[in-house]
């Protein structure tokens, strides 16, 4: 588990503000949703937070330490995008695998953890079929345990169900939710249903032109 400390978050695109001096505290463990319309600046504060836009001021802490000049790669975070970004050319197996490959981790530990990922978000059977031959729903699944292969600290997830139908948004939500409990994880969590967001989370930050209106 890490805590989540952003302290006087600003970034500029240009003249427009897309965040202004934000600040919020997450503790370990806790789900926390960025809730607001599109331009609110929800999306540039967790790519803020992954390594994926650096701030203009401001800090960024996991569990203490000061992470905002580190590259995503370095830091003790698993993301989740509304694309689902696998590799098409790599099973769900491979593409589970992949960050652990990347790590260099052994073999043996590489095969345990992706069998139980597979078993944790319920794709077992499917662990051998390519992107293409999952559905949406399922898709989601395998980028879901490819964040989490290697254990981060922190999970990011980045308006993941808003491709999918309602019935299958809803089942994945309540997964999601499971799954987050179950391993006690850190996460932030990105959308602009406030039904959702509602659904899900520990707190709720309300975000409106690049502030934190209310938790």
């Amino acid at each position: 588990m890490g805590s989540v400390s952003l302290r006087h978050i600003t970034k500029h695109y240009g003249s427009l503000c897309a965040l202004d001096q934000l600040c919020l505290d997450i503790p370990a463990g806790e789900l926390v949703v960025l809730l607001g319309s599109s331009g609110c600046g929800k999306t540039t504060l967790l790519r803020s937070v992954a390594g994926l836009e650096r701030p203009d001021q401001g800090q960024v802490l996991i569990e203490g330490q000061d992470v905002t000049a580190l590259a995503t790669r370095h830091r003790p975070i698993g993301m989740v995008f509304q694309s689902y970004a696998l590799f098409p050319h790599m099973t769900v197996r491979q593409n589970i695998a992949f960050p652990l490959r990347a790590r260099q981790r052994a073999p043996q530990h590489r095969s345990s953890r992706v069998e139980e990922l597979l078993e944790l978000v319920h794709l077992g059977p499917q662990g051998d079929r390519y992107p293409s031959q999952l559905s949406g729903g399922q898709q989601q699944r395998a980028s879901l345990a490819r964040a989490l292969a290697a254990a981060p600290q922190v999970l990011l997830l980045d308006e993941p169900l808003s491709a999918l139908d309602a019935l299958v948004r809803q089942q994945l939500r309540e997964e999601i939710r499971r799954i987050q409990k179950t391993l006690q994880i850190t996460t932030l969590f990105v959308t602009h249903d406030q039904g959702e967001a509602m659904a899900m989370a520990d707190r709720v930050a309300v975000m409106r032109q690049g502030r934190i209106d209310q938790i």
